[in-house]
């Protein structure tokens, strides 16, 4: 092991024990005054540690790697016992301090560039669990699902934040929203693809101080937001603005580039019957995909002066890494095999996994840096 890849273990170690220190005072157990109190051989820090060191193998074969094969290696039961006593949001306490020691320093024009995205990742078959049961048709039996919805710093190759959500409720939406408002980094652009442009989330990211650049639906189809803007059937680089409004007048139907009429199943949380009219302004770029007839449309918010078509196109193109990370997480990493039926403990081990995949590319990107300087 090398120096550096022993000094984030230590890390790490140190990160542990502040969460153990933590565990009563953060509600990180189900009883804080009974759990872990007494003197046991799967302590606190144990458990962490033990979760975090999975593999693919079962229970047992687990603890006796962990306990490097000691005659005193604990139970298969003992471990599910423990493990029943902590909340998944420890690991996400981990997962946030494990980030905070070691900040994604690299930037584009001095902006932090996170994808977002969605992965369904199978779990146990349960057809009671509403939340995450998927049915597959009438004479085929249904599946159940978590959809991790995640922010990925493209850069940095590391997770920044997750919201979990079961398939039934994925709400891809609220998940980007929730995380562009509790993003640490003030310069930073969400990079999403066309299941997450609405004017909501757009405004949100606005209104936390964000930006976004979102591939939308192209504007020959008739549900794009940039459907009704007259927009030339070619290359272009333009500014769009548009007036929201929840009121449906004749004025109103007369005039759909300048007006779009927000049902009542429509989320936006800027107009109510106080004010009923929001405008909005974006800008639009549509390019024409290399060697293809094809064009992309996308929506951001960034300025022409920094961002040219060209660099809009190049940043675009880079947000696939996501993808490219969740087979990793759900392959390399193992996040595809469980060691749990129980969804408290399945969601503890997608976030160890996503804490383990984080720790790695520190790693990985820090023999990359010293390699590059000779």
């Amino acid at each position: 092991m090398t120096d550096f890849s022993s000094e984030v273990m230590t890390e790490l170690d140190h990160k542990i024990s502040k969460l153990d220190r933590l565990k009563s005072v953060e509600h990180l157990i189900t009883d804080d005054e009974r759990d872990f109190s007494r003197d046991r051989k799967l302590t606190f820090p144990d458990m962490i540690r033990a979760i975090l060191s999975m593999v693919g193998k079962p229970i047992r074969e687990e603890l006796f790697d962990y306990f490097d094969y000691s005659t005193d290696t604990a139970t298969a039961s003992a471990f599910v016992q423990a493990r029943g006593k902590i909340e998944p949001k420890a690991f996400q306490y981990l997962f946030q301090m494990t980030n905070d020691a070691y900040p994604c320093d690299k930037t584009f024009k001095g902006y932090h560039l996170i994808a977002v995205d969605g992965s369904d990742l199978a779990i146990s078959y349960d057809i009671n669990d509403k939340d995450t049961y998927q049915p597959m048709g009438a004479d085929i039996k249904g599946c159940n699902l978590y959809h991790i919805n995640a922010a990925y710093d493209i850069l940095c190759n590391r997770y920044t934040d997750m919201v979990l959500t079961g398939r039934a409720h994925e709400g891809e939406q609220a998940a980007l929203i929730t995380m562009a408002e509790r993003c640490p980094e003030n310069k930073c652009i969400f990079i999403a693809d066309r299941n997450y442009p609405t004017w909501n989330v757009m405004e949100h990211i606005i209104h936390a101080g964000r930006h976004f650049l979102f591939r939308c639906k192209d504007i020959n189809s008739s549900t794009s937001l940039l459907s009704k803007f007259n927009l030339p059937n070619g290359e272009f680089d333009l500014d769009v603005s548009t007036t929201l409004t929840t009121l449906e007048t004749n004025k109103i139907k007369a005039a759909p580039s300048r007006y779009r009429f927000l049902s009542s199943s429509s989320v936006f949380d800027y107009v109510d019957k106080e004010n009923p009219y929001y405008t909005v302004h974006y800008r639009a770029v549509r390019f024409r995909l290399d060697g293809s007839d094809d064009y992309e449309s996308i929506l951001t918010d960034l300025p022409r002066d920094k961002f040219s078509a060209e660099t809009i196109k190049k940043l675009y193109q880079m947000h696939w890494g996501i993808e490219t990370s969740f087979r990793n997480l759900k392959y390399s990493s193992d996040l595809s095999t469980q060691h749990a039926k129980k969804r408290r403990s399945i969601q503890q081990e997608i976030w160890a996994r996503i804490i383990l995949y984080n720790l790695s590319f520190i790693i990985i990107h820090h023999i990359w840096e010293k390699s590059s300087k000779g």
